[in-house]
């Protein structure tokens, strides 16, 4: 073998071992001359894949003559531009499945072939199966995908995470719901690039949402009109919403408009918006608003734009009733101030930290005659109390000044209608009637006092001229009476020896008669004003309780004919005694009052029963009781029957009196220690209890 031979069968070797499929074309026509076996096993797949199993043998053909004619204008035209060039080509990769369907991937090239003459005789062309290199970068770029997907994730999470610690802080730092708003706003809008963002509060009275804060995109500042009010039926665009619990997500806006489910004509819709997000705000079982957000991009239910805002919702609705609660707070605080601002009685409130003045009134205000302006921050302890509490009221006992019944009231004490005095800057005294309470936190914590007084000079002048009048008139209707009852007995004594017809002795008996009932009356107005003055005593002695009654009733029974009087002992005999220390004047006085109710209000011939009890078990008291079986006591007039000047309603005026009499019982009883009540059946009688102390030594 020749050494030119020699180089061409190692050549030969050399290409049919190598891992490239190579094969040579004429320049010209375009002929396949030579492949290696790679190479035709190559083209064998190839036309398997294509089904084409006739072209067995490619070599003396042309490319022509299997390709389909847009591949062969397209080879062509690259063969041509190689050869007329020079230029190599380099192909893109492209797949071919193998023997078992499996996917294998191949590079090829086109590389012209010069004479010495710089023309170019030959193609050479190479396929390389790069199956290894292409699916690992198909890898790699599945790893990049996924990288750059987690990156995404993990930028939106932090992006959701530092929006919402963003309102959470603004909800902490400050109260101001369109503060708030307007950082949750801009921070979402900046951070998701949204659309627009708005934050609307629930008008539950209109059933509406108002507009508080919004953010438009430059190409969005013409925001729809209806965006300032939108009824709750409009919330979510195309259906009736109502006060939904869950977010409102539209994924894709114009999707759907395609499908039906929102109007064509919606704004958003004619505006290209494509994600839109409403999230509804609820404190408790209270609908506080709504955050929503619109995107030129499609959202998902599950994406972080509806995370972020879920996330911020609990923050916004908590601030809005906060907010709402304030206002609904301050709303009842100014009004309860514009009431007790309007009332004619004076309130102060001292707070119990320094001892000064918070709050006053005008009507406080008009009667200390200190300026309302001034009162505020005025401190208790400039009013000179000391010397103040040595004045006197007009019935002569000591009354203290208003500012030391705030003072009790700072010490934790409670006042009820208090007479007090107040001397304003000109020297000009009133007296006032005052309550004070102590205030306090809902956690025990006393922080103030309340007073509320009003101005009764006035009346206590007034009450002060009836005493005075009554006094007088009193004793000047004793000297006549006194003539007309002296006159009267004298009368009825010359009467005993002479014939008087029946018409003058009724005459007689009953001027004598009511001449004693205008004397007592005259006596019980006189103890009235004795007890409004303060001058009501008691001549107090030991006498038996026993013999009082039974010479009470005796004397009764004497002067009543139409009525059957009964004396009952209840524990006793009616030899035994019972001592007490009273004043037996009184006392009578209150028997006779007693029994002479119930002849007034008993009918002819009823029985009425007076009796003395003892027990004891209870050596330290006795009990009277007058029991009739009268008309009894209507349930309404239970509480006041005791009360000065009180009449029964439903009575006769006939029959009533003054309203005086079982006031002075119950003062006298009081007095003595003792206390008087009551049971009655309407249409069936009274029974009236008075219980005394008695000397237990």
């Amino acid at each position: 073998m020749s050494i030119n031979a020699q180089d061409y069968h190692l050549a030969e070797l050399m290409l049919e071992h190598t891992s490239v499929g190579m094969a040579i074309y004429d320049a010209h026509d375009m002929r396949l001359l030579q492949a290696n076996t790679l190479f035709l096993s190559f083209f064998r797949n190839y036309f398997a894949a294509l089904g084409q199993e006739e072209h067995k043998n490619i070599i003396g053909h042309t490319f022509c003559d299997w390709l389909t004619s847009a591949q062969k204008r397209e080879m062509m035209g690259i063969f041509h531009t190689v050869v007329e060039t020079g230029t190599p080509y380099h192909g893109n990769d492209f797949s071919l499945p193998d023997a078992h369907g499996e996917p294998t991937y191949w590079h090829w090239s086109l590389n012209p072939v010069r004479d010495e003459h710089g023309q170019t005789g030959f193609l050479v062309l190479t396929v390389s199966e790069v199956t290894e290199q292409v699916l690992a970068r198909q890898q790699a770029e599945q790893a990049q995908s996924a990288l750059s997907q987690t990156k995404s994730l993990l930028e939106a999470e932090r992006d959701r995470l530092e929006v919402i610690e963003t309102v959470a802080r603004s909800v902490r730092e400050a109260l101001s719901p369109e503060r708030i708003s307007g950082v949750a706003v801009d921070a979402i809008a900046e951070h998701f690039h949204a659309e627009s963002v708005c934050l609307h509060i629930a008008d539950p009275n209109h059933r509406a949402l108002r507009l508080l804060r919004s953010r438009m995109q430059t190409r969005r500042q013409e925001a729809p009109g209806t965006i300032h009010y939108i009824p709750y039926e409009h919330m979510l665009p195309g259906s009736n919403a109502g006060e939904p619990r869950d977010p409102i997500v539209v994924e894709d806006i114009q999707n759907a408009a395609i499908v039906g489910t929102i109007r064509k004509e919606h704004p958003l819709v004619l505006g290209g918006t494509r994600g839109f997000i409403c999230v509804p705000l609820w404190f408790r079982d209270h609908f506080e608003g709504t955050l929503s957000a619109t995107f030129t991009t499609v959202v998902h239910k599950q994406g972080p734009e509806v995370r972020t805002l879920t996330g911020c919702a609990t923050h916004l609705a908590a601030a809005l009733a906060h907010a709402r609660l304030l206002t609904a707070v301050e709303s009842e605080r100014t009004r309860l101030r514009d009431i007790l601002d309007q009332l004619p009685e004076g309130i102060l409130i001292a707070e119990i930290s320094n001892g000064t003045i918070s709050y006053a009134n005008p009507a406080a205000a008009g009667i200390l005659g200190i300026p309302l302006e001034e009162l505020s921050a005025f401190p208790l302890h400039r009013y000179s109390w000391s010397q103040i509490y040595r004045e006197t009221a007009l019935d002569g006992q000591p009354i203290p000044p208003w500012n030391f019944i705030v003072i009790r009231a700072l010490c934790g004490e409670t006042i009820r209608s208090k007479e007090t005095l107040v001397v304003k800057p000109c020297g000009s005294k009133l007296v006032t009637l005052a309550s004070s309470a102590p205030l306090y936190s809902e956690s025990g914590i006393m922080t103030g006092a309340v007073i509320v007084f009003q101005d009764v000079t006035a009346q206590k002048s007034l009450e002060q001229h009836k005493n005075e009048f009554f006094s007088i008139a009193n004793h000047e209707l004793r000297t006549p009476i006194t003539i007309i009852q002296g006159f009267a007995e004298i009368l009825q004594l010359a009467a005993q020896n002479r014939q008087l017809d029946s018409l003058t002795q009724y005459a007689l008996a009953s001027i004598s008669e009511q001449s004693q009932q205008l004397t007592r009356l005259i006596e019980e107005m006189l103890d009235i004003s004795r007890l409004e003055q303060a001058q009501f005593t008691l001549k107090r002695a030991e006498h038996d309780l026993v013999s009082l009654v039974k010479h009470v009733i005796e004397s009764h029974s004497i002067t009543t004919r139409q009525h059957h009087l009964h004396f009952v002992l209840e524990g006793l005999q009616s030899a035994d005694s019972l001592i007490s220390n009273i004043d037996e004047k009184r006392i009578v006085q209150v028997l006779n009052n007693l029994i002479n109710n119930a002849i007034k209000y008993s009918p002819t011939g009823g029985r009425i029963e007076v009796g003395l009890r003892y027990k004891p078990d209870k050596p330290d008291t006795a009990t009277i009781w007058v029991k009739d079986e009268g008309i009894g006591i209507a349930p309404a007039e239970m509480p006041h029957i005791f009360k000065r000047f009180h009449r029964a309603r439903d009575l006769d005026r006939s029959m009533s009196g003054f309203g005086i009499g079982l006031y002075l019982v119950k003062e006298v009883i009081g007095r003595h220690g003792g206390h008087i009540r009551v049971d009655s059946i309407e249409g069936q009688g009274s029974t009236f209890y008075v219980t005394l102390p008695l000397n237990t030594q």
